[in-house]
C-alpha cells in the first residue's frame, strides 16, 4: 500500500466521479516527470505517452520515439484510443455491468476519445518503490477496437496481489493493420498496431522500475484480440527479451495473413477511397478511412511481411522465439453465445435444429449425427441449443487453444498450463453462460455477482503466481503444466475449480481433424 509520505503533497479535483479530491503523486520516467492519483491504495496513472505522433506523414509507419518533455506531465484522466467506432463495452447495461464489477462510475472512467495519436499506456501500482511481478494487459476487441482501460478499474486486484499492472492503447484496424509494403517500399516493415506493442513493452522495461515494478519479470496477458496480439508478438523479433510469460485467453491465433492477400486488400481501400497513389493515403481524413477500411477479425490483423514478422507464427510449428516463454493458455465453454443473441433460434434448438446449425458452420454430413449423440450421451443434461455453442467452441477456440500448446510443447523449454472456463453466469438470464470473455474481469477482481467471489480470486490468484514465478499455481489450488501424455486441464468452475486429466478426451479425438477456423 502506499504511505501518505509517497504522495506529491497535492490535490487535484478529477473529472471521473470519484466523488472528492484526490491526492495525487508523481513519478520519474526516462522522458519526464509524470503526475497520477491514488484511489483505495493504488497509484493510478493514465494517458503516459510511449510512442510519437502517428498522424499525417507519420501514418502507417512504425512508432516514432517519444521526445523528452520538461515540467510534470498530468497523467490523471483518459488518453486518447486509436480511432474506431464510437461507445464502449461500458455503456452497454448488462456486459458493462459484468466488466466493471458493477461500478457505478464506469461510464465515466471508460469515456476515452478517438484519435490516430493513441500511443500512451496506464500504469496501476501498490508503491512506486520495490520489485514486483508486473503484467501488461493487450486488450481485446479483434484488431480493431477496444482499449486498455479495464486495468483502470482493477485496484483490487492490484493491491491484493501486490503487482504492477499496464494497460496499453495502440492503433487498431485501418491504422495499425493496413499493409503497404507490396505497394511502396517507404512501407516494407509492416504491422505497425503490434510494433505499437513492442513500443510500450520496451517503455516498461526502461521505466516499470520507477513505479514499483521489475522489468525483468514482465508478464504479457489478453483475452480474445488481446491473446491474438500475443501471439503474434511471440513470433516477432523486435519483442524477444521484452516479457517473460504470457497468458492467451480465447485468442490462439494459429495463422496471420500473408503479404499477398494483405497487399490486395491495400489496393481495394484504395479503390474505395478513388485513390491512385499510396502516398494519398496519408491525406484522408481519419474518419474517412475509418469508414473505407475492413472492420472484421478475419479481414484486417498481421501480416508476415519479411521484416516485423518474418514468417508465419504458429503454422505449422510454434515460433523458435516463444521456446523459453512459459505460456498460459485457455478458453471459455460458450464461446459464440455473446455474439449470438441477434439469431433467437440458436437459443431454441431441437434435435433437428441442432444438426441443420452444425452444417451450416461446416461439420461434414457423414459425420454430424455421430459428433451429436457423443455429446448428447456425454452431456445428457444440456439441450440441444447448449450443445451447439459447446460444439462450436470445442472446434474453434479450444481447438486452437489444444493446438497451440501442443506446438509449444513439441520444443519442450518451457512450460505450457491450460485452462477451461465453464462458470455458466447468470448474464442475460443465464442465457449467454459461458460467454467469450467471462473469465476476463474475474481475473481482474471485477466482481459483478457475488457467487463468483472465490472463484474471481482463485482466477486472479493464478494469473499473479505465474506472473510472479512461471507457475500458476497457488495455495489450495494445484494446477500441474500441460504435457501430451496427460493433458492435466485447470478447470475453472463454481462450486469447485479443479485439475483434471485429459477432460472430454473423446470430443477432442472426434474433432481434432474438424475445426471450425474460427478463433471462438
Amino acid at each position: 500500500m502506499i504511505r501518505e509520505t509517497s504522495l506529491a503533497g497535492s490535490r487535484l479535483w478529477l473529472p471521473a466521479t470519484f466523488g472528492s479530491q484526490a491526492e495525487t503523486l508523481e513519478a520519474e520516467t526516462i522522458y519526464g516527470r509524470v503526475r497520477g492519483y491514488l484511489f483505495k491504495g493504488v497509484a493510478i496513472f493514465r494517458n503516459i505517452p510511449y510512442g510519437g505522433i502517428t498522424e499525417g506523414d507519420a501514418r502507417f509507419l512504425p512508432p516514432a520515439k517519444l521526445q523528452k518533455w520538461t515540467g510534470v506531465l498530468d497523467t490523471t484522466v483518459a488518453g486518447h484510443r486509436c480511432f474506431q467506432g464510437s461507445g464502449n463495452i461500458f455503456t452497454s447495461k448488462d456486459i458493462g455491468a459484468y466488466f466493471s464489477g458493477g461500478r457505478s462510475d464506469a461510464a465515466s472512467i471508460a469515456s476515452e476519445t478517438n484519435s490516430e495519436n493513441c500511443l500512451n499506456l496506464n500504469v496501476s501500482t501498490p508503491a512506486l518503490t520495490g520489485k514486483r511481478p508486473v503484467m501488461v494487459y493487450i486488450h481485446g476487441g479483434g484488431f480493431s477496437g477496444g482499449s486498455g482501460v479495464l486495468t483502470v478499474f482493477a485496484n483490487r486486484h492490484v493491491v491484493e496481489q501486490d503487482v504492477v499492472l499496464v494497460g496499453i492503447n495502440h492503433r487498431l484496424n485501418v491504422f495499425g493493420y493496413t499493409y503497404l509494403g507490396g505497394l511502396s517500399e517507404k512501407y516494407v516493415v509492416g504491422n505497425p498496431g503490434q510494433l505499437d506493442l513492442v513500443a510500450a513493452l520496451e517503455w516498461v522495461r526502461d521505466n516499470i522500475a520507477q513505479f514499483g515494478g521489475d522489468p525483468g519479470n514482465v508478464m504479457i496477458f489478453g483475452e480474445s484480440g488481446g491473446g491474438a496480439k500475443i501471439s503474434t508478438l511471440l513470433a516477432m523479433p523486435s519483442a524477444k527479451g521484452l516479457f517473460h510469460k504470457a497468458a492467451i485467453q480465447s485468442g490462439s491465433l494459429i495463422r496471420v495473413a500473408n503479404a499477398e492477400d494483405a497487399t490486395r486488400s491495400a489496393r481495394d481501400l484504395m479503390r474505395k477511397l478513388g485513390l491512385s497513389k499510396v502516398e494519398d493515403l496519408v491525406k484522408v481524413p481519419a474518419s474517412d478511412l475509418f469508414k473505407a477500411g475492413p472492420k472484421g477479425l478475419a479481414e484486417v490483423g498481421p501480416v508476415v511481411d519479411s521484416h516485423s514478422l518474418p514468417k508465419q507464427t504458429w503454422d505449422p510449428v510454434a515460433p523458435a522465439l516463444a521456446a523459453n516463454i512459459p505460456l498460459l493458455i485457455g478458453n471459455d465453454k460458450d464461446e459464440s453465445s455473446l455474439f449470438s443473441l441477434q439469431n433467437e433460434s440458436l437459443f431454441s434448438l431441437d434435435n433437428t435444429g441442432l444438426r441443420s446449425a452444425l452444417l451450416k458452420v461446416n461439420v461434414p454430413q457423414e459425420r454430424v449425427d455421430t459428433l451429436i449423440a457423443l455429446y448428447q450421451k456425454e452431456y445428457p443434461k444440456e439441450n440441444p441449443s447448449d450443445l451447439y455453442f459447446r460444439i462450436s467452441t470445442d472446434r474453434g477456440a479450444r481447438w486452437n487453444a489444444v493446438k497451440q500448446a501442443e506446438r509449444q510443447l513439441a520444443g519442450a523449454k518451457s512450460p505450457v498450463f491450460l485452462y477451461y472456463f465453464q462458470w455458466n453466469t447468470p448474464l442475460v438470464d443465464g442465457k449467454i453462460r459461458s460467454f467469450h470473455t467471462a473469465d476476463l474481469p474475474l481475473t481482474m477482481r471485477l466482481v459483478r455477482y457475488s457467487q463468483a467471489e472465490l472463484l474471481s480470486k482463485q482466477l486472479s490468484g493464478a494469473w499473479a503466481a505465474f506472473a510472479r514465478t512461471g507457475n500458476p499455481s497457488q495455495k489450495g489450488l494445484v494446477w500441474p503444466s500441460y504435457t501430451l501424455s496427460e493433458r492435466t486441464t485447470m478447470i475453472f468452475d463454481l462450486p469447485q475449480s479443479k485439475a483434471i486429466k485429459d477432460p472430454h478426451k473423446a470430443e477432442r479425438i472426434m474433432l481434432q481433424d474438424i475445426p471450425s477456423g474460427s478463433l471462438l
